[in-house]
C-alpha cells in the first residue's frame, strides 16, 4: 500500500532480532498465499466489499493481522479505496482491479500488491508492472543506490509501451509504520536518496498507465481508510474511549472505517479534532486505467530476501 503522507511515530533501531526476522517471514508467507489466491475473488459483479472482507479474514485464519484495510482499486484509482460499511460497489466488466493487501505479526509488515485483469483490454500492463517488479526488487541489495530501482522500473515500463506513475512510490517499513518516511521512486530523475540499509524493510510497487495518460494522481474522494496521526489522548468522551480502543486494536497502522462502525460518532470527532487522518482515493489525473504490482524486500547483513 502507498502511503503519500505517513508520520512516522515507532520505529526500531539497530539489527532485526532473529524472532523479528521470523515474524516478518511468516507476514511475507500470508501475504503470498492470501495474494495468491485473490484473483479467484475478482470477477464481473464481485461485490467489492466481499473481496475486502475475505482478504481480511484470510490474513487472520492463517495467524497475521491485517496491515491496512484490504485496497480494492478498480480502473484509474491508483490506490487507497476500500468498502466502506454496507458498499454496494460491483467489480465491472472490462477492469483493471488491483488488490494491495498487508499482514503483519506484532507490527512486522508485509505489504503486497496484484492486478486482475476482468475482461479488460490492458493485460500486457500487468505483465509491464509484473517485469518492472522483478528487476526493480533485483536492485535491493545491501549497499545498492536506492536511486537505481526508479530508472530499472522506468525503463522497463517504457520498453513494453506504458507509462509509469511518476508520484506514486515504493517505500521503507518499520514496526507498526507502513510507510517510514524514505520513497523509493519508480521513475529516474530523482536527487540521490542514499543506500540499501542492512537489517530493513522496503516495499517496491511499481504502477503503469497507457502512455497517453498524464501519469500522476491525484487526490479524489475520502477512501474510507484512516490512521492515528497524533498521539494525544482526547480529554472527552465518547472520543477518549474511541481513541484508546483505536490505539489497542490498531496502534498507529491504517484501519477501516467498518472496522470501527460501531463507534462511527466518535471517530466523526476524532476526525474534526485532526487526531485521525483520511486518505483520500488516489486517481489518474487523465482517468486512464492504471495497474500495480508489490513485493516485500528484506534485507540481512548479507542477502535481499522477498518475503511475499
Amino acid at each position: 500500500m502507498h502511503h503519500a503522507r505517513f508520520a512516522p511515530t515507532e520505529s526500531w533501531f539497530g539489527l532485526l532480532s532473529e524472532e523479528e526476522l521470523e515474524k516478518l517471514l511468516l507476514a511475507g508467507k500470508i501475504a503470498r498465499v492470501v495474494r495468491k489466491a485473490v484473483p479467484r475473488m475478482v470477477f464481473k459483479g464481485a461485490s467489492v466489499l466481499q473481496i475486502c472482507e475475505w482478504v481480511e479474514s484470510e490474513i487472520i485464519r492463517m495467524g497475521g493481522s491485517p496491515a491496512f484495510p484490504c485496497n480494492v482499486s478498480i480502473n484509474e484509482v491508483g490506490a487507497h479505496y476500500t468498502s466502506p460499511p454496507s458498499d454496494a460497489t460491483v467489480i465491472p466488466d472490462g477492469a483493471l482491479v488491483k488488490v494491495d493487501l498487508g499482514v503483519h505479526i506484532d507490527g512486522l509488515i508485509a505489504d503486497t500488491a496484484v492486478t486482475v485483469s476482468v475482461g479488460s483490454e490492458f493485460e500486457d500492463m500487468i505483465k509491464a508492472v509484473e517485469l518492472a517488479l522483478e528487476r526493480g526488487v533485483q536492485a535491493v541489495r545491501v549497499g545498492g543506490k536506492i536511486g537505481d530501482v526508479g530508472p530499472m522500473v522506468e525503463k522497463t515500463i517504457r520498453s513494453m509501451g506504458y507509462k509509469p506513475i511518476r508520484n506514486l512510490t515504493g517505500h521503507q517499513i518499520e514496526q507498526y509504520t507502513i510507510h517510514s518516511g524514505l520513497s523509493i521512486p519508480n521513475v529516474s530523475g530523482s536527487e540521490p536518496l542514499g543506500k540499501f540499509q542492512p537489517w530493513s524493510v522496503y516495499a517496491i510497487e511499481p504502477f503503469a498507465t497507457l502512455p497517453k495518460a498524464i501519469g500522476e494522481v491525484r487526490e479524489g474522494m475520502a477512501g474510507n481508510i484512516l490512521h492515528l496521526v497524533k498521539l494525544k489522548r482526547p480529554k472527552a468522551e465518547p472520543q477518549r474511549g474511541a481513541y484508546e480502543d483505536i490505539y489497542r486494536k490498531f496502534k498507529t497502522l491504517p484501519f477501516a472505517r467498518r472496522w470501527v462502525a460501531c463507534s462511527g460518532e466518535a471517530v466523526e470527532a476524532l476526525l474534526a479534532e485532526r487526531l485521525l487522518y483520511e486518505y483520500p482515493v488516489l486517481v489518474e489525473a487523465s482517468g486512464m486505467p492504471i495497474a500495480q504490482s508489490e513485493h516485500t524486500v528484506v534485507t540481512t547483513d548479507k542477502e535481499s530476501i522477498v518475503t511475499t
